[in-house]
């Protein structure tokens, strides 16, 4: 098969293209706002560039990992936020069904409300946020006009990416730099690491699954023992790390607080292990970035 990675500079698109390079796997990546050595640009707001590019690779699988993630900016800029993650993902689709690929995008549990996680695939969803409510609108628009598709979940994704944007990756440089962080202590999740991530979704490709899927991490934990489990793994100082509120945060977009992922389904289907955020986060501190 070959693989195309939009968004391959980014944590997940650059892990996945990664893994499928690393598998020897016959794979394109491309880039927007993070240029990255070896990878094409392309903008999926361009409608016209994306079906051309996606008719001169002629792809077996589209990974859709463009998108705009900060969900406080996404709440300030909705229509910006609808604007890539909506509509940008609705020209892949498109693209998609012209060469025959299955389409394969991320989801989050920020859809749900976090009143009573971790979530199943069938669980009704309720975003309490915009960068939430444009996910599960693009997660319709993908199930209902693509002809062939996989739509996976996760949630909390951390480990090595270039930029350095994930929570562990900017909580390892405040500590490293010797400031105070405020971290929540009552938003529960079940955080991924993206290597694992990658490696587990490239399966479901191969086994050619389709439909809903989640892939998160095997064990549910707030932010806050997060946050202190990672920094004494890496050797930094927890006591840096003060426990708050989500509220104290005063957070533009409402998070879900008992949210997380259930893997249940996903499990009966995968060989690949998916890790607890122990192991994830020991894993990454073995891993190079």
């Amino acid at each position: 098969m070959k693989h195309l990675v939009v968004g391959a500079s980014g944590q997940i698109g650059g892990a996945i293209y990664a893994s499928l390079l690393e598998k020897q796997h016959d794979a394109v990546g491309t880039w927007f706002s993070q240029p990255a050595k070896g990878l094409r640009k392309l903008d999926i707001n361009d409608r016209s560039r994306v079906f051309r590019t996606v008719k001169e690779l002629a792809p077996d699988v589209i990974y859709a990992c463009a998108a705009m993630t900060n969900v406080d900016r996404c709440e300030n800029e909705p229509k910006e936020s609808f604007q890539v993650n909506v509509l940008g993902t609705a020209n892949l689709v498109e693209a998609a069904n012209r060469c025959g690929a299955t389409l394969v995008i991320l989801s989050s549990d920020y859809i749900f409300d976090g009143a009573k996680g971790p979530y199943a695939e069938a669980s009704l969803p309720n975003p309490l946020n915009v960068y939430g409510y444009h996910k599960i609108l693009t997660e319709q628009h993908v199930a209902t006009c693509a002809e062939r598709y996989l739509i996976a979940r996760t949630t909390v994704v951390y480990g090595w990416e270039a930029v350095g944007k994930n929570f562990i990756a900017r909580l390892i440089h405040k500590l490293s730099q010797g400031q105070k962080v405020k971290v929540p202590n009552d938003q529960i999740s079940t955080p991924t690491y993206n290597r694992n991530l990658a490696k587990a979704l490239i399966e479901l490709v191969n086994k050619e699954s389709e439909g809903v899927y989640n892939l998160a991490g095997a064990t549910s934990t707030d932010r806050y023992n997060f946050a202190v489990r990672a920094a004494q793994i890496f050797g930094l100082d927890a006591r840096l790390i003060h426990p708050v509120s989500t509220a104290e945060l005063k957070q533009n977009a409402r998070r879900p607080l008992k949210a997380g992922l259930s893997l249940e389904k996903t499990r009966q289907e995968l060989s690949t292990k998916l890790l607890g955020f122990d192991e994830g986060l020991q894993q990454m501190l073995k891993d190079e970035l």
